[in-house]
C-alpha cells in the first residue's frame, strides 16, 4: 500500500475511534482544518506527523529498526471492544447459527454504546472456529477488551456464559451464566444480549476509570477525566459524588465544547440534589438541568444529559416532557439499567403504574449487580407500593436500605410498606433509624414534596398508619 495511503487510513480509523469531527480533531492537534484536510487526503509533512503521533499514539513514520515488524493497529485513547465468535458447545452441530446469531447480536447491542469502538463483525468472525491467545488478538485488532464466552444447548433449555476480557493483562473483568429456556430463541438471543451489554458496561467505565487513575495527573486526557468521574459517579456515594464533579469541571476547562463531559456532570449535580447534598435542592437541580441542557445543544444524542432532563422534568411534575426525554435516552442507550429505571420513574410519577413496574423490573434484571442496584430496587419497590402490592414491595424496599442507608428517601418508602403491611414494630425500627440519617420524618413535608405525583395518597397513608407523626 502507499505510505501516504497507509498514513491517512490510519489517522482516519484514529477519528472513528475516538467519535470525534475532523474539525474536533483539528482543534486537539492545533492543526488547523485545512492542514487535517491536506492530511486526510495523503499531502502532509514530517513536522505535521510528528504532532499527530504525539497526540494520538500512532506510529505513522518510518522506524528507526528496519527489521522491526510494521505496525499493527494501535490501541486507541477511547476504550474499544472485539466480541469474538461464541463457541458452540452443543452435540448437535447444526445448531452452530445459534452461537453466531447471539454474537452478532452483542456486536449490535455494543455498538449502541457512542462511546465504545467495536470492532466490526466480518473481522470478529476471522477468528471462529480458532485456538486464540487474547493478547494477540487484541494486538491484531487494535482493541482494549474481548468479550467471549459460549453457548449450550441441552433440550429446551440454553446456557451462555460470557467472560470479559482487559487483553492488555488477560485478566477477566467480568463473568456471568445464563440459563433460559429455549421457547423462542429469538426472544432469548434478544435478551441474553442486552443483558450481556448492560452488565459489562459499568465494568468498562470502572475498568477506564482505573486505567486513567494509574496515569500520571498531567497526562490524563479529557476522556481520562471523564471515565473517571463515571466510575466515581456510579459509586453512587457523597464523597466520590464530589471527587467526580471537581473531575468534570476540570475537563470542561480543558474542553468547554465535550458534550458527555457536561452530560455527566449534569447527572452527578441531580443525583446530589436528589440526595440532599446540595445545600439548596432547587439550586441543585436547576444547576444539573443547565448543564444537560448545554449537553444537549452540543450533542442531541447525549444520552446521559436526556435522562437528565427527563428526571429534571419529572420533578417539576411536567411528565409529559419528562417521559419524552426519558424514553429519548431509553432509545438512544436500551442497554442502559440506570436509563431504564428512570424511565420507570418517570411513568411511577405519571400514574402509570403497571408500565413502571415492567420496567423498572427489566432494569433489575438487566445489571442486578450494579452499583446503583439499591437504587433500582427502590424504585421498583416503589413502582409496586403505588400499585398497592405491597408484600411484593417490601423485599424490594428492604434492599433498597440495605444498599444504600446513607439516603432518607428509602426509609421513606420502606416505612410506608411497613404501615399498610401492620408491621408496627419494623416501622418503629426504621423511623428511628430514618431520623439518625436526616432531619426527622414528617407526613405533611412528604406531603408537600410528593405533590403532583400520582403514588402521594398511598405512600402517605402508609406513613400515617406507620404511625409517622404529621
Amino acid at each position: 500500500m502507499d505510505d501516504t495511503k497507509r498514513v491517512a487510513g490510519l489517522i482516519r480509523d484514529w477519528i472513528a475511534r475516538e467519535r470525534i469531527s475532523r474539525e474536533q480533531f483539528a482543534f486537539r492537534t492545533r492543526l488547523g482544518k485545512s492542514t487535517v484536510d491536506k492530511l486526510l487526503v495523503g499531502l502532509y509533512s514530517d513536522r505535521t506527523l510528528a504532532i499527530v503521533e504525539a497526540h494520538t499514539g500512532l506510529v505513522l513514520r518510518p522506524r528507526a529498526d528496519p527489521a522491526e515488524p510494521s505496525a499493527l493497529p494501535s490501541l486507541p485513547e477511547a476504550p474499544s471492544i472485539a466480541v469474538l465468535p461464541f463457541v458452540d458447545m452443543s452435540a448437535d452441530a447444526a445448531q452452530e447459527h445459534i452461537a453466531d446469531g447471539l454474537t452478532e447480536d452483542l456486536i449490535t447491542e455494543l455498538s449502541r454504546l457512542r462511546w465504545l469502538f467495536v470492532i466490526a463483525r466480518n473481522s470478529s468472525f476471522t477468528y471462529k472456529g480458532r485456538a486464540v491467545d487474547v493478547r494477540e488478538v487484541a494486538r491484531e485488532l487494535g482493541v482494549r477488551y474481548l468479550l467471549e464466552g459460549s453457548v449450550r444447548l441441552a433440550g429446551s433449555r440454553i446456557r451462555v456464559t460470557g467472560q470479559l476480557v482487559d487483553a492488555e493483562t488477560g485478566k477477566h473483568i467480568w463473568a456471568e451464566r445464563y440459563d433460559r429456556e429455549l421457547t423462542d430463541l429469538f426472544a432469548v438471543q434478544d435478551e441474553i444480549a442486552s443483558n450481556v451489554a448492560a452488565a459489562i458496561e459499568p465494568h468498562l467505565y470502572d475498568a477506564e476509570g482505573l486505567r486513567a487513575a494509574h496515569r500520571a495527573p498531567g497526562s490524563i486526557d479529557t476522556w481520562g477525566l471523564v471515565v473517571r468521574a463515571i466510575g466515581l459517579v456510579n459509586r453512587v456515594g457523597r464523597r466520590q459524588n464530589e471527587e467526580a464533579r471537581a473531575l468534570l469541571a476540570q475537563a470542561i476547562a480543558r474542553e468547554p465544547g465535550y458534550a458527555r463531559a457536561h452530560a455527566v456532570l449534569g447527572w452527578a449535580v441531580w443525583w446530589a440534589a436528589h440526595c440532599y447534598w446540595w445545600e439548596d435542592r432547587e439550586d441543585g437541580f436547576a444547576e444539573a438541568t443547565r448543564h444537560a441542557e448545554r449537553a444537549v445543544a452540543l450533542d442531541p444524542a447525549e444520552p446521559w444529559a436526556r435522562m437528565t432532563l427527563g428526571l429534571s422534568h419529572s420533578t417539576a411534575q411536567r411528565h409529559d416532557r419528562a417521559l419524552i426525554e426519558l424514553r429519548t435516552a431509553l432509545d438512544l442507550n436500551p442497554n442502559s439499567a440506570l436509563a431504564r429505571t428512570a424511565h420507570g420513574w418517570g411513568l411511577l410519577r405519571a400514574g402509570r403504574f403497571d408500565e413502571a413496574i415492567a420496567e423498572t423490573g427489566k432494569a433489575l434484571r438487566m445489571s442486578p449487580m450494579d452499583s446503583f442496584a439499591g437504587f433500582y430496587t427502590s424504585i421498583h419497590g416503589l413502582a409496586l407500593l403505588a400499585a398497592r402490592r405491597f408484600a411484593e414491595a417490601l423485599p424490594h424496599l428492604r434492599a433498597s436500605v440495605a444498599a444504600f442507608s446513607e439516603y432518607a428517601g428509602h426509609y421513606n418508602a420502606l416505612i410506608s410498606c411497613c404501615g399498610h403491611l401492620g408491621l408496627m414494630e419494623e416501622a418503629r425500627h426504621f423511623i428511628a433509624a430514618r431520623n439518625r440519617v436526616g432531619p426527622p420524618i414528617r407526613v405533611s413535608l412528604l406531603r408537600r414534596n410528593l405533590a403532583g405525583f400520582a403514588h402521594r395518597e398511598v405512600f402517605v397513608d402508609g406513613l400515617v398508619k406507620a404511625g409517622v407523626p404529621e
